[in-house]
């Protein structure tokens, strides 16, 4: 084992452990029920669920997450709580599939009394919890699944979405790619993504967004190779034939630096521009073999976001677990405390409540006050877009991160409109 992989399972054991310890609360849980706990008598404490990929190769994206969520929960129970009323973290690991990922929900819901859930990595399993949370009533907040069908086909009064969607993002990294290239001049394209709706709409989106911006491009080749595939050799060969003058990647974690690591092999990144989801913890675990020139997107990087909240964040996360927070860190620490303040707000735990204060609200999070679409219970977050620096930064432990200046996407430019909106929901 290297030692960077050595310091990784060290970590990740760690991490779980703390999960575990903190992951058994149910029975001490005062205000609990199927359906949320009521506000009332003060004391006690109440159940929050996170069902997410804890093991395998997007394991540190989830782990992430949940260390972002427990400060937040420390943060909040060190200032008395939510309604006087002490938070506890009840988790679980989904194994990547949606059964594994609803069964937890619902054992958290019935047996745990959880009063709110904290979305997983992967969109599909996030539609499973979505249903669950419709027919129990408990909210569920995504920070860091982002299918856009999740507050579109699929949408729930019970669903909130932080995180950056499907159709945003791309639009992103397509607003960035037309400003690079000079207007009329063709270019060849190829895609690689994970094979299941996430993979496919985010590919969909950024080729659409490309018309839409009347690009010319020609598309060479797409893969969508097995989410989570640990040969993909065949994949990307055929990827390297094709000879594209940019490579949209939609894959991400483990799966992102496996395909970085074998393109560099193959000499890719010499004639292609690859255009990835490169964030803090990627460019950390490639180190000098980070892509530089190819262009990363990243949905709340905390060194882009500057305000005295983000900057306290970042301190007190650096001093508990030892290093800069992930952009899954952060979305999970901001869900938190949309969920504190909503319900502050409503007064109660009870999660119908919750959904009537909520939607168009400005909580305030140390992403700023953004606004929660009414119409989709949609964060209005921007986008992050930039180049990736040859050099390492010597202020973030030598981490490649983007050239300044980024392209930050405002939300109204990438995001459907609430008629386009209202047009794809049930």
């Amino acid at each position: 084992m290297k030692p960077i992989q050595m310091l990784a399972a060290v970590a990740s054991a760690a991490l779980l452990a703390s999960v575990s310890a903190c992951g058994s609360g149910g029975s001490s849980s005062t205000g609990g029920s199927a359906g949320g706990a009521a506000g009332g008598s003060t004391g006690g404490s109440v159940n929050i669920g996170v069902s997410t990929s804890l093991t395998g190769s997007i394991a540190s994206f989830s782990q992430s997450g949940m260390q972002g969520i427990q400060l937040a929960v420390s943060d909040l129970n060190a200032g008395g709580g939510i309604l006087g009323k002490k938070v506890k973290v009840v988790s679980a690991d989904d194994n990547l599939t949606p059964a594994t990922g609803a069964s937890n929900m619902r054992s958290m819901i019935t047996n745990d009394h959880v009063v709110a859930m904290f979305g997983p990595v992967a969109s599909s399993i996030a539609s499973a919890e979505e249903q669950l949370a419709a027919q129990y009533k408990v909210p569920i907040f995504f920070h860091m699944a982002n299918d856009s069908s999740l507050m579109t086909k699929t949408f729930t009064p019970y669903a909130f979405q932080i995180v950056p969607n499907t159709v945003m993002e791309p639009r992103a990294v397509a607003d960035y790619l037309a400003q690079k290239i000079k207007k009329g001049k063709p270019i060849t394209v190829g895609t690689f993504a994970p094979d299941y709706s996430f993979g496919h709409d985010t590919v969909s989106g950024f080729l659409k967004a490309l018309d839409d911006l009347h690009v010319n491009y020609k598309v060479v080749k797409q893969e969508f190779p097995p989410l989570a595939a640990t040969n993909i050799g065949s994949y990307l060969s055929a990827l390297v034939a094709a000879k594209p003058d940019y490579v949209f990647n939609a894959q991400y974690g483990g799966d992102l630096d496996a395909f970085t690591k074998q393109a560099e092999s193959y000499g890719f990144f010499k004639h292609t521009t690859v255009i990835g989801m490169y964030g803090y913890l990627d460019m950390k675990a490639l180190g000098s073999q980070s892509p530089a020139g190819a262009i990363g997107f990243d949905r709340a990087p905390f060194w882009a976001i500057k305000n005295p909240q983000m900057a306290t964040f970042v301190k007190n996360y650096k001093a508990k677990y030892g290093d800069y927070p992930s952009t899954w860190a952060t979305l999970g620490y901001a869900a938190v405390q949309q969920w504190a303040w909503g319900t502050k707000k409503a007064g109660s735990f009870d999660g119908t409540k919750l959904t009537k204060v909520l939607p168009g609200t400005t909580p305030p999070t140390i992403l700023g006050k953004l606004q929660i679409r009414a119409c989709d219970h949609q964060t209005e977050t921007p986008e992050y877009v930039g180049t990736i620096s040859k050099t390492g930064n010597s202020k973030y432990n030598g981490v490649h991160l983007f050239d300044d200046p980024m392209f930050k996407a405002p939300f109204d430019q990438i995001a459907l409109t609430c008629a386009q909106v209202k047009a794809l929901q049930p």
